[in-house]
């Protein structure tokens, strides 16, 4: 088991499917500091029940209640973890990965930007949530976001984001087609 890279507590173990495996495969997570740790490329393994499954458990983990340190070891190795950022699709999200290639850290926030289910908003949609709310709390890390002056966060740098409905509807529908389809038996498999 794995040591929190932020908080230094112990992580959970979840077991989720993955594609290109007959078995499932581990992934850690910490709760308290939302985030997950991924070995090598599992993030982009997950089948999409086991995205759904992340979805779901990230709903009910609630928000972060410790916050993030300003950098972070890899639990494996120890080397200082290299801040990333990637595309999927077209959004952008930023993760740490380990040098060494263990794998990476990732917020629950970014994982939920990397999988569609969170956007930036649009000028019009910032404007309107200036003129309603004043202060935020950052999903990342949990500071104070004054929106009357920030569309990001001071302490970690995560752009205010929205959750899209319609991303998140389209998302859901596509997980749930994928995850419907069955999966081979292992006599087929074997083939």
């Amino acid at each position: 088991m794995y040591d929190c890279p932020n908080c230094h507590d112990p992580m959970t173990a979840q077991n989720v499917e993955a594609h290109g495996t007959l078995r499932s495969i581990e992934i850690t997570d910490c709760a308290p500091c939302n985030l997950f740790w991924f070995d090598k490329a599992e993030s982009i393994r997950l089948t999409p029940r086991a995205v759904l499954e992340l979805f779901q458990f990230i709903g009910k983990a609630g928000t972060a209640r410790k916050p993030l340190a300003a950098s972070f070891g890899c639990p494996l190795c120890s080397t200082a973890l290299a801040t990333t950022q990637d595309l999927q699709r077209s959004t952008r999200f930023t993760y740490w990965r380990c040098r060494n290639d263990h794998g990476r850290l990732i917020t629950f926030h970014q994982f939920l930007r990397e999988k569609n289910f969170i956007r930036a908003p649009s000028p019009t949609e910032l404007a309107k949530l200036r003129a309603t709310v004043r202060q935020i709390a950052c999903s990342q890390c949990g500071a104070p976001v004054d929106l009357a002056n920030d569309s990001a966060c001071k302490h970690c740098g995560a752009a205010v984001a929205l959750i899209d409905p319609e991303g998140v509807a389209n998302a859901l529908r596509e997980l749930a087609a994928g995850a419907s389809s069955r999966a081979p038996s292992d006599a087929e498999a074997m083939r």
